[in-house]
């Protein structure tokens, strides 16, 4: 079967993440339910916990807030052997997320006005196996997400990293997987034509979703109008399907 979307024209080696005041954590005691609960670094970038009284955290990683939390519960409670301590609520959204094709996909806390680009460099590079000209950046809209594609390799090339859009606390970048292009003839393909920077056949898994063919063709070009790409299915039985899909939605 083969699939032919066509396009017409119209978030390491990264820094470690500390805590600050103001931050909330949700704090997980798996032998005393009672005890977990929302904390929240004060001004004196202390939590404070019933009977165990404040903690300084303030300037700690996670990790080692844990490791406190965990040494002050266990003078009060010995049964204590381990909590969980996430950050929780707003706190989530001073990071940036890097997932895909990077040396270390995680989350990171960058500083100034971050591009996709330094995004992928906090997260320790792309891989080789990196497609940059398609990079997406995800963003939440209250309680809607949207997605756009940048071409960092053109901006890499032509040496214009500036015109490249800001990132904001919450975004999460994905780097894509290289498409190899399918120069057969027979079935197991899919034809990507149109608006897109590099049109061709490309063999894409079953599991795939029409994102990650766009993708592969290094998303849509400048004017491209991705409110209108067609989905052409072949038939078994013969003839065709045509579906008009709204991806820009």
């Amino acid at each position: 079967m083969i699939l032919a979307a066509v396009l017409s024209a119209a978030p390491a080696s990264g820094q470690e993440v500390r805590l600050r005041k103001g931050d909330t954590l949700k704090l997980e005691v798996p032998q005393r339910a009672d005890l977990g609960r929302l904390i929240a670094v004060d001004e004196r970038g202390e939590v404070t916990l019933p009977i165990v009284g404040a903690i300084k955290l303030e300037g700690l990683t996670l990790a080692e807030a844990n490791a406190a939390i965990l040494r002050s519960l266990q003078e009060i409670y010995p049964s204590v052997q381990s909590i969980g301590l996430t950050l929780a609520g707003e706190s989530l959204q001073r990071f940036i997320y890097v997932q895909g094709q990077v040396a270390q996909p995680g989350k990171f806390e960058l500083q100034g006005n971050p591009s996709a680009w330094d995004a992928i460099k906090e997260a320790g590079g792309a891989t080789a196996a990196a497609s940059l000209e398609a990079v997406r950046i995800i963003r939440m809209e209250g309680e809607r997400s949207t997605t756009s594609i940048v071409n960092v390799r053109q901006a890499l090339d032509s040496g214009t990293l500036n015109s490249l859009p800001p990132l904001r606390p919450g975004d999460t970048v994905i780097v894509p997987e290289k498409a190899a292009a399918y120069e057969g003839t027979g079935g197991g393909s899919v034809n990507v034509i149109g608006a897109v920077v590099r049109p061709s056949s490309y063999i894409i898994g079953a599991d795939k979703r029409l994102v990650d063919a766009i993708l592969a063709a290094g998303g849509g070009i400048e004017n491209a109008n991705l409110s209108k790409v067609k989905v052409i299915r072949r038939l078994s039985e013969g003839g065709t399907m045509t579906m008009m899909v709204n991806f820009k939605r």
